[in-house]
């Protein structure tokens, strides 16, 4: 029993330490994006509010009214901005930063952009991603969920904020933000082995990140509809076993994130299969020491019942048992020494037969050699007659 008690033991303490490091894992991800995001926030909102941009912003929306954004003019001053947004770019890891005026002309763009000059409220862009967090963006710190970018070929998000001078609203500054960074934080995946993996998925059900087990991009692309994506959107934080977007049964560790500009789950995952292979090995193992054990104690049973069932007998049927089974025993005593001594006796004949051959060849010697002496002596009366019949012929 102790054995059994301690396997479950066991694989309580088993289940528990993987979910609990699920848990660590989650919820260590989840501050690294909410504070990646709020970071990125906080980033745009202070630059729309940052003298410099205003009065970069002011000469460049003044040129473009006056001479457009090919004349020269244009290209001086956007020259004396540059270096110092190529530095916010590169420094805080964007795409590219871009000035919107009130009515939606892209007066900037740091990187060559088809945006530029372009009017994204009543132009081709009108609806797109850009169009929309630019309008968002007028009313303050604004974010535009991932959409594909064409001319990186790789999806992007966007942040968007006023740009004020004093009290003065003058625009709008926009942010391109890639998928890269986030990618690289939900695809390091150290302690989760081979099956575990970390996600996105936003409101409309669609993941936010790349699965490890497809060889495709799965960002915007991949619906995902799970007990534990449906128990993050409701609000609540977990973890339990369910059935993943694969069908395979993991432990998932869910959440939703703290974001008041996006409504997104963070989910962590790993099979059952992997994470509960210890205690599958603990199960063979009890199962051979089971089946072990249920014949030793089969066979002490079956001992005891035999021991307990001779005890029951009283002890004069015990004592005629004995004596039967003595009588038994100098039965079978009495037959082998009836069949050692039929044996012995088929033994001597074989003896007797073997001497009276013997005595038969004997006899067939003597025999010849009375017959060569009869030869022998008829040859001496032959000898004996020719010697007569000389002598007689002498005379």
């Amino acid at each position: 029993m102790v054995p059994f008690i301690s396997y479950k033991t066991f694989k309580s303490t088993i289940k528990e330490e993987v979910f609990n490091h699920l848990i660590t894992a989650r919820e260590l991800l989840r501050f690294q994006v909410e504070n990646y995001f709020h970071e990125r926030f906080g980033d745009v909102d202070v630059l729309g509010r940052n003298p410099i941009i205003a009065q970069s912003f002011v000469q460049l929306a003044n040129t473009v009214k006056t001479s457009g954004v090919s004349s020269s003019q244009y290209s001086t001053i956007a020259k004396l901005y540059q270096p110092l947004m190529e530095h916010y770019v590169s420094d805080y890891g964007y795409v590219n930063i871009m000035f919107a005026d009130n009515e939606g002309n892209i007066v900037y763009s740091t990187e060559e952009s088809e945006y530029i000059g372009e009017n994204v409220v009543d132009g081709e862009y009108k609806g797109f991603s850009i169009s929309n967090v630019f309008a968002k963006g007028q009313e303050g710190v604004a974010f535009e969920d991932y959409t594909w970018h064409e001319e990186i070929k790789h999806f992007t998000s966007f942040f968007s904020a006023p740009i004020y001078d004093g009290k003065d609203k003058l625009g709008v500054i926009i942010i391109e933000l890639p998928f890269t960074q986030m990618d690289i934080m939900l695809t390091h995946r150290a302690g989760l082995g081979e099956t575990g993996e970390m996600y996105l998925v936003g409101d409309d059900g669609f993941m936010r990140s790349n699965s490890r087990f497809s060889e495709h991009a799965t960002i915007m692309q991949k619906e995902v509809e799970t007990d534990a994506t449906l128990d993050a959107f409701n609000g609540n934080t977990g973890a339990k076993i369910v059935e993943d977007y694969r069908g395979v049964s993991v432990l998932s560790a869910y959440t939703p994130l703290d974001l008041k500009f996006v409504d997104w789950v963070l989910i962590v995952e790993i099979d059952v299969k992997e994470a509960f292979a210890s205690i599958r090995f603990v199960e063979i193992w009890l199962i051979v020491i089971g089946s072990i054990l249920a014949g030793i104690s089969g066979g002490y049973v079956y001992l005891t019942n035999k021991m307990e069932k001779y005890h029951e007998i009283p002890p004069s049927a015990r004592r005629h048992h004995q004596n039967a089974h003595r009588l038994d025993d100098d039965d079978e005593e009495s037959e082998e020494e009836e069949e050692e001594e039929d044996d012995e006796d088929e033994d001597e004949e074989d003896e007797d037969e073997d001497e009276d051959d013997a005595n038969d060849d004997d006899d067939n010697e003597n025999n010849g050699d009375e017959e060569e002496n009869e030869d022998e002596d008829d040859a001496n009366e032959g000898s004996e007659e020719d010697n007569d019949g000389n002598d007689k012929s002498k005379k």
